[in-house]
């Protein structure tokens, strides 16, 4: 597979929030694998660790939500989470979906599309530090670093990443409420994140133009629907973050509000 977060040969790249999380459940070898089927050219998940320090993928500090389970994730051992339903709350037939590793996740799609790996740790340095060393580990062990990402809103993460291992590439996620001592500008330089990952509602063109003023790249989430997309597509972003792909390479229609046709995968988008 040739794909690169620094040196994309589309524009934008198509990111599979959490894989294709509107058609299969979050975060599970499913939605990753829809995700490869629906031609995303990348996909994003979350990695947090279990009681016994295994990285796992999952979005949420408890298991209650996605999960017949209950409790949090640092509290299970990787043999109790592995008992849990991961896919019976969106449908039964995903219901012999399990939490899955981030070493099954590189074992069954690594190189096959780009990952964007989230570093969760709710706030805590030190646990989302650990979960970072382990994570690399694993990219690593599966000869990864070519076409991962390294995400978290934590801006100490992002910087021990490039210590770590310089050549992956970083992104930050902004938050004004987390980072509201620091201007995004001011935010970028304590980083040097390669990419500045934003809610579409925080992002402005003159943001987005800045910022590749200074050859840092923009990604935006949640898009799923057309005014969302005309919008961040008007800004020049470079990564649109959806849960569903396929329904955004079939807005091919949005070219007579937007402009120029370009190829994008297999498909025929916008610029």
């Amino acid at each position: 597979m040739s794909f690169s977060w620094l040196k994309p040969s589309k524009h934008p790249i198509i990111v599979a929030h959490r894989g294709s999380s509107a058609l299969a459940p979050e975060n599970t070898l499913a939605s990753f694998r829809q995700a490869i089927a629906d031609g995303a050219d990348a996909i994003e998940l979350d990695v947090r660790l279990s009681k016994d320090n295994e990285v796992v993928v999952f979005h949420d500090r408890r298991v209650d939500r996605t999960t017949n389970g209950s409790g949090l994730v640092k509290d299970l051992t990787l043999f109790e989470l592995k008992k849990l339903n991961a896919g019976g709350w969106f449908h039964r037939r995903f219901s012999g979906e399990t939490i899955p590793t981030l070493d099954e996740v590189f074992e069954v799609i690594g190189g096959r599309v780009g990952i964007n790996i989230e570093i969760k740790a709710d706030d805590r340095h030190e646990k989302a530090l650990n979960i970072l060393e382990r994570g690399i580990e694993l990219i690593n062990k599966h000869q990864a670093a070519d076409f991962v990402l390294i995400s978290s809103f934590d801006d100490m993460v992002i910087r021990q990443a490039k210590i770590l291992q310089p050549e992956i590439a970083t992104g930050i996620l902004y938050s004004p409420l987390k980072n509201f001592r620091l201007s995004i500008h001011q935010l970028m330089k304590r980083t040097n994140a390669h990419i500045f990952i934003s809610a579409r509602s925080y992002l402005k063109r003159i943001i987005v133009s800045n910022l590749h003023e200074k050859n840092i790249k923009v990604g935006t989430y949640t898009i799923n629907d057309e005014l969302s997309l005309i919008r961040v597509m008007k800004k020049g972003v470079d990564f649109i973050y959806s849960d569903n792909p396929a329904k955004i390479f079939n807005m091919r229609h949005l070219k007579n509000k937007i402009g120029v046709m370009v190829s994008l995968s297999n498909h025929d988008f916008l610029t």
